[in-house]
């Protein structure tokens, strides 16, 4: 019901803003009519001496409307015209005041017509106009008809009665007011069905903009959920190979590259003793741990697989082996317990170190093979420390 009164309000502004715009063309012509018109009056060229009486009437009249018209095209502007549900009835009420005002005018005119000249050819030249131009309701109208229609009829009926100069307004007033009220209908009908379907269009468009938006943040969400560790929200082994294959396409020049290797010592004993929930919340921890450093230090990191974790840098080796550190030192910290290791009562962690300069985007597979090969020796050497090896791709060496 909601949807239906707000598509009922969108009807009426978008008819009104039509039929504001059609006023000033409207206007337009009768400024030109008019002003014609009062020029002829001027020159009394085709009047006879008691028709000259009137002359000033027809003037007087003419130049309101002059003036009227004036007014509408000088403050009703088509760029400055913006109906909306506050000024919806201010609108309607001019609209309706310009119709109602023009045709009364031209319906006195018309009257003086009717006695003089014998015909009603303004006001049904008028009436045609309005009921093609303008898309109003016949209720609309129906009021002004009412008090117009009647009156030139009388007029005629009074001057001329049912004679052969009576039925000169007569007949071409019962045609032509008929045929007005059929086009009236016909395009207050087809102005609203064409308002109508272009509305829903529109509300249609926006929905459909609103679904692509949605719709491809969704699949943003679900291209970066892609690249995420579930575990642990860190980058996944996928979104690792996307940024060396990045780091690789960005290779001009010889570079400075640094592989870390991360494994948490002993994890297959925490998880049988401790159970996969426990073993679960440690990989959490040191996950966030070492996200935290590596944002510190600009650096990538991303879970290998399994309780393994790498970052990649472009840090020289001095400094890298200092982040080394650090990661063993902070994780030690994290004093996460773990009976089953073999080295500590903490869980601790071995690094494998790989710096090298690296040209081509091969090496980059090779310096994550040598940063395996430096931990796999950390491990040799007691665990919770690192090993680093640090040569020139360049010579086959990292």
């Amino acid at each position: 019901m909601e949807n239906q009164e707000k598509l009922a309000l969108s009807i009426q502004k978008e008819m009104i803003q039509f039929n504001l715009k059609r006023m000033r063309t409207v206007a337009w012509t009768l400024m030109y009519v008019t002003a014609i018109i009062t020029i002829i009056h001027y020159g009394e060229v085709f009047f006879s001496e008691t028709e000259s009486e009137m002359v000033p009437v027809y003037i007087a009249i003419h130049t309101i409307l002059f003036y009227i018209d004036l007014a509408v095209l000088l403050f009703v502007r088509e760029k400055k015209i913006q109906v909306t549900s506050l000024n919806l009835r201010k609108y309607e009420f001019i609209l309706l005041a310009y119709i109602y005002t023009i045709l009364l005018l031209i319906t006195v005119i018309t009257v003086m017509d009717v006695y003089f000249f014998k015909h009603a050819a303004l006001y049904e030249v008028l009436f045609l106009m309005i009921c093609t131009v303008f898309a109003i309701p016949f209720r609309k109208i129906f009021w002004i008809m009412f008090i117009t229609v009647p009156a030139i009829l009388i007029s005629a009926y009074m001057s001329n009665g049912i004679s052969g100069e009576g039925i000169k307004v007569f007949l071409p007033m019962s045609l032509i007011i008929p045929m007005g009220l059929i086009i009236q209908r016909h395009t207050y009908k087809v102005q609203k069905q064409f308002t109508t379907q272009h509305i829903l269009l529109d509300e249609e468009m926006t929905k459909s903009k609103q679904l692509s938006k949605l719709l491809a943040e969704k699949n943003n969400e679900l291209s970066e959920q892609a690249l995420r560790d579930t575990l642990t929200n860190l980058p996944n082994r996928r979104a690792f190979n996307n940024k060396l294959t990045q780091i690789g396409q960005q290779l001009s020049k010889p570079k400075s590259l640094t592989v870390i290797m991360v494994d948490i010592d002993f994890f297959k004993n925490f998880n049988d003793y401790y159970g996969h929930l426990q073993g679960d919340e440690a990989l959490k921890k040191v996950a966030g741990l070492i996200e935290e450093i590596a944002e510190k230090y600009n650096a990538f990191a991303a879970r290998w697989g399994g309780e393994e974790f790498i970052i990649v840098s472009h840090h020289a080796a001095k400094f890298a082996e200092h982040v080394c550190e650090e990661i063993l030192e902070e994780v030690y910290n994290l004093n996460i317990r773990h009976e089953r290791s073999k080295i500590a009562d903490v869980v601790t962690v071995s690094i494998g170190m790989c710096h090298a300069k690296i040209s081509i985007s091969e090496h980059l597979n090779t310096c994550c093979a040598l940063a395996d090969e430096a931990l796999y020796t950390a491990k040799q050497n007691g665990r919770n420390n690192f090993y680093s090896k640090n040569e020139n791709l360049d010579e086959v060496v990292c």
